[in-house]
């Protein structure tokens, strides 16, 4: 009888314990989330267009429980120092390119190679792929920041004040570049002068002299208006970049798992969002700028493949060690 009467009381305490957690849990899922997401692009950028999408995903998919606010045109920061504020936890989330994060993560660089991906969607597609994923998880281990969605920033054009069509017409050409060492490097290889000069300055760099150019995608010349202050537009093409949605890992992990898969396909929403925009744009925004009075150069493609040509090798110490020294050319051999 003692024994029945044991049993009942641990059936008791074990069922009282689990409607504890089951209520505990529910709580948690219950519990509205806020995420506060700095980057510093421009209202007007398919990257801004890309966030808005994950944040109505969020907020459809947890029934308005999840709100992301967004904070773009560098209210919080430069690119740099929103990523290191996301790695100290004091910022949720920021948007950070794959030179950004190379600053930091150097394999990181072998996605700023010249001539690696043949379009936007070559870049998705990497992102999902498991070379993608072991690249994002290495970041993770080493530095606490969790890709949580990736996408193509565009592929990089070149404007100027004289036209470009080889590496021989930037011989002295002053080009505005990201500080950051591959930047640096693919622009000395096309035949520039790098010159650094913050995101935020380049426009008035531009139109008072202070560089000959500079180069970034068609979305980012049309969202800042070089086109205003660059009479020539070379579509050199020399680099499709990566970008990504970088969450701190300890925020993004202190999240129950249903919530975790809802901010993991609300930034994929956007991640896909951005590259429909981007190929829509290139050939429309072309169209705009010669109406603009810009001067569209078709340069010689292969002469400028052929003197950054060198380059993966050369810099594959960044990435060999861990990933292997066919790391880059896997990537660009993708199907």
């Amino acid at each position: 009888m003692k024994r029945v009467t044991l049993l009942l009381v641990v059936f008791m305490v074990l069922g009282m314990t689990t409607a504890l957690f089951a209520q505990g849990g529910a709580e948690a899922a219950a519990k509205p989330v806020e995420i506060k997401l700095g980057y510093i692009y421009d209202p007007s950028h398919p990257w801004h267009a890309g966030s808005q999408k994950a944040a109505e995903v969020a907020k459809e998919l947890s029934n308005g429980r999840i709100t992301i606010n967004l904070y773009p045109a560098g209210q919080l920061g430069t690119e740099p120092e929103l990523l290191e504020q996301v790695l100290l936890g004091s910022l949720d989330a920021s948007i950070a390119g794959a030179g950004q994060v190379g600053t930091l993560y150097s394999p990181f660089n072998v996605l700023e190679m010249p001539y690696t991906f043949r379009s936007n969607d070559h870049v998705y597609e990497f992102t999902q792929s498991e070379l993608g994923k072991s690249l994002f998880e290495g970041f993770r281990k080493k530095f606490g920041g969790r890709i949580i969605g990736a996408s193509a920033y565009g592929v990089r054009q070149l404007t100027g004040n004289k036209a470009i069509r080889t590496p021989a017409d930037l011989a002295g050409f002053k080009l505005r570049v990201p500080e950051q060492t591959v930047t640096m490097a693919y622009a000395r290889a096309m035949g520039a002068n790098p010159t650094p000069i913050a995101f935020s300055e380049t426009y008035m760099a531009l139109q008072q002299g202070v560089v000959d150019g500079q180069e970034n995608p068609m979305s980012t010349i049309n969202a800042q208006k070089f086109y205003e202050v660059q009479p020539f537009l070379n579509l050199t093409s020399h680099v499709t970049n990566a970008t990504f949605f970088v969450m701190n890992d300890g925020i993004f992990s202190s999240f129950s798992k249903a919530d975790q898969d809802i901010l993991l396909k609300a930034f994929d929403a956007g991640a896909k969002l951005i590259v429909e925009i981007l190929n829509g744009e290139d050939l429309a925004l072309q169209d705009k700028f010669a109406k603009a009075g810009v001067t569209i150069i078709r340069p010689d493609i292969e002469a400028f493949k052929k003197a950054t040509a060198s380059m993966p090798k050369e810099f594959s110490g960044w990435w060999a060690d861990e990933y292997g020294a066919d790391f880059h050319s896997k990537i660009q051999n993708m199907k």
